[in-house]
């Protein structure tokens, strides 16, 4: 996971000629100095724009190089020279050794500049490679996923993995190159003006700047955080499900006039819940459980089948005396049907009346929330006289209430609780009243399967008294036929119930290994490494910051925010309380610290620090001086710091003689005539 930059080629067809600049890197320090104005800053963007990371800068697609590399030039003479075609190459390398030449056109006729083409191979240090070479496409949407898309092969050359992130556009993407650059490559314009950097926002990534910084230090917070979102996902989708399972079996009994009795409503792990589960029957006033209903029908079954068929002669008067009986449980049925069906309209409209009541409190809870609004905004109270409303500013002078009641007006929080509190009460109310419903509702739908049954058997024995004595018993055949039909049915019911536990135990299996996949995870947002991290930065951060100069209070007080990653003191964000120059001096510690904390723990930082004009609000030069010191200090094979300044000369080559570092001065204008052979 190590960035190398090896060597950039800048490449300019003028009417004047060619012009051009070359600037070679090591591992180390890099430190480049030309005047301002002359091309500097041109070169640090030009690499950006190599990379396709433009978008780094700006949402628009325009080219971020100046007129020195799109339209003309000028000469140290002042003298200037119309570009005809220009282009920017750099070589890189990778933490496996392997190292490519990036090209990309700035301006040239017939071809796109979102093309970009490599070379598998070192072109601009050694002129005589012939390596393969392949054309890739950035900008463009699928730059970052496709094969042919430049960020997808960069992404791979670095060995990163970006992770999935959530979106507001939509549930997840790839958090792209262009807000992770930023941690490590300060550009000129907008790179200072944020602490930890200046992340793009219009990608659309949630919490952007935390992701960047995660991935930098390879922190498992937003990974745990993924994962605790997921798990509970999973979880609520279980619920939804053992509920969804549950309504349909209630919806499937109260059909046949049952219910479900003591079978869980929400997931459970305790296999008794699922066990106690059964289906109950309404029988006249009382409930049965299906499993004894069955019983008694199968019992009844038997005793029929083992007795004759009675011809309809010999039942005659037994006939006549069932339809008198028939007749009177009809009567009964009816007073019942019609008792049940007024308990229904009184439920019906006692659920209609107490909705209406909790909409008129939402109303009026809104009215006073809005008053409670207003006086808050006016910073006093709204005058309220005892004869008008507060809310709706009706007269109260009507009133059969004695007007000296009305004096002591109740507050406005008061009375947004007392409606509140109403509010809760009425909701109790009518959970009860739809509970009750449901149960009328069951026992309605089983007095309409007792009446149709009753005036059914009541056809059949009418149909037997007039039928030839020597007929079988219509009467006793039905009985029989009704019985095993009843029988068939319940246990379908029975079987869709057990088929639905059969499922719930499923879920409930599901929703136990959810519920101990959360268990495992760290209680804490952060791991025991990330905290490591997390303290060994904080260290980093005040050290170099007292190293270098910080001084608007004690660089110990200083503390990183565990939720947006920015410095802070006592728990408060640090904003206009620094100088301009200390809060460019954190800006230096923060990135300093960031490359730094890969040499003690493990990270995805590229170990490559690219700071551009980095004194910048008139930051002193004795810590001018102490950063380069610093960022020379650790010479390691696997770190390269570049910096660009036009500071001093003379102070700068006085700094420069006191560090190991590889200096490119350039006089003049950067990008100079190149002669050719």
């Amino acid at each position: 996971m190590t960035l190398r930059l090896r060597h950039l080629r800048m490449r300019a067809i003028t009417s004047a000629g060619v012009y051009g600049t070359d600037i070679g890197f090591e591992a180390g320090l890099n430190v480049i100095w030309a005047d301002n104005t002359k091309g500097k800053s041109t070169c640090m963007q030009g690499m950006l724009y190599a990379l396709g990371l433009e978008k780094m800068l700006s949402p628009r697609r325009e080219i971020p190089l100046p007129h020195a590399m799109t339209s003309f030039l000028r000469n140290d003479d002042e003298s200037t020279a119309t570009i005809l075609e220009s282009v920017v190459s750099l070589e890189i390398q990778n933490g496996a050794g392997n190292v490519v030449t990036v090209h990309r056109p700035v301006k040239k006729a017939g071809v796109d500049n979102r093309l970009i083409t490599v070379d598998f191979g070192p072109t601009l240090t050694d002129p005589e490679a012939r390596p393969e070479r392949r054309n890739f496409f950035v900008l463009d949407a699928g730059a970052a996923q496709r094969e042919d898309g430049f960020h997808r092969f960069l992404e791979d050359f670095l060995g990163w993995q970006l992770p999935i992130v959530r979106r507001y556009d939509g549930p997840e993407g790839k958090l792209y190159l262009e807000t992770i650059f930023p941690l490590f490559w300060v550009e000129q314009k907008a790179g200072w003006s944020a602490i930890p950097a200046a992340i793009p926002t219009y990608l659309k990534i949630q919490e952007v700047q935390k992701r960047a910084v995660e991935f930098i230090m390879d922190l498992d917070i937003h990974k745990l955080e993924l994962e605790r979102q997921r798990l509970q996902e999973r979880i609520d989708q279980n619920v939804r499900d053992w509920r969804n399972l549950w309504d349909e079996m209630d919806r499937y009994a109260q059909r046949s006039g049952g219910k479900t009795n003591a079978l869980p409503q929400r997931p459970t792990i305790i296999p008794d819940e699922l066990d106690r589960g059964h289906v109950l029957l309404a029988e006249k006033t009382s409930w049965i459980s299906l499993r004894d209903m069955l019983t008694q029908l199968r019992r009844r079954v038997a005793e029929l089948n083992e007795a004759p068929v009675p011809a309809v002669g010999a039942s005659a008067d037994h006939l006549v005396s069932q339809l008198e009986v028939l007749g009177k449980e009809v009567e009964d049925v009816n007073r019942s049907r019609i008792e049940v069906y007024k308990a229904k309209q009184l439920k019906e409209a006692d659920i209609g009346s107490l909705q209406r009541r909790i909409q008129t409190l939402v109303d009026d809870l809104q009215k006073n929330q809005d008053v409670q609004k207003l006086q808050r905004y006016s910073g006093s109270a709204s005058s309220l006289t005892p004869d008008h409303c507060p809310t709706c500013e009706q007269s109260l002078a009507d009133s059969l209430m004695s007007q000296q009641v009305l004096t002591a007006v109740m507050p406005i929080e008061d009375n947004i609780e007392y409606i509140r509190s109403q509010m809760k009460m009425f909701e109790d109310i009518l959970m009860r009243e739809q509970e009750e419903m449901s149960k009328v509702e069951i026992r309605t739908a089983q007095v309409e399967r007792d009446l149709n049954e009753l005036y059914s058997r009541i056809r059949t024995v009418r149909s037997d008294l007039i039928a030839p004595t020597g007929n079988p018993s219509a009467v006793a055949i039905e009985e029989r036929v009704r019985a095993e039909a009843r029988i068939r049915e319940l246990e379908t019911i029975q079987a869709t119930f057990d088929d639905t536990v059969a499922r719930m135990q499923t879920l409930a299996g599901t929703y136990g290994d959810l519920l101990l996949a959360s268990a495992k995870l760290p209680k804490d947002k952060m791991s025991d490494l990330d905290r490591s991290k997390f303290d060994t930065l904080t260290a980093l951060l005040r050290q170099l910051a007292r190293e270098f100069g910080f001084s608007t209070f004690d660089a110990n007080e200083l503390t990183i925010d565990e939720d947006t990653y920015r410095p802070q003191k006592e728990g408060y964000e640090i904003g206009f309380e620094t100088s301009a120059s200390d809060a460019i001096r954190l800006k230096w510690a923060f990135q300093l610290g960031l490359l730094e904390l890969g040499h003690q723990h493990p990270t995805h930082h590229p170990g490559m620090l690219l700071l551009d004009e980095p004194r910048q609000q008139s930051s002193s030069r004795v810590s001018f001086g102490k950063l380069l010191e610093r960022a020379a200090a650790h010479q390691r094979a696997d770190q390269q710091v570049i910096v660009s300044t036009s500071e001093d000369l003379e102070t700068l080559k006085e700094i420069l003689s006191r560090i190991k570092c590889n200096e490119t001065i350039i006089p003049g204008y950067v990008i100079k005539p190149i002669r050719t052979s």
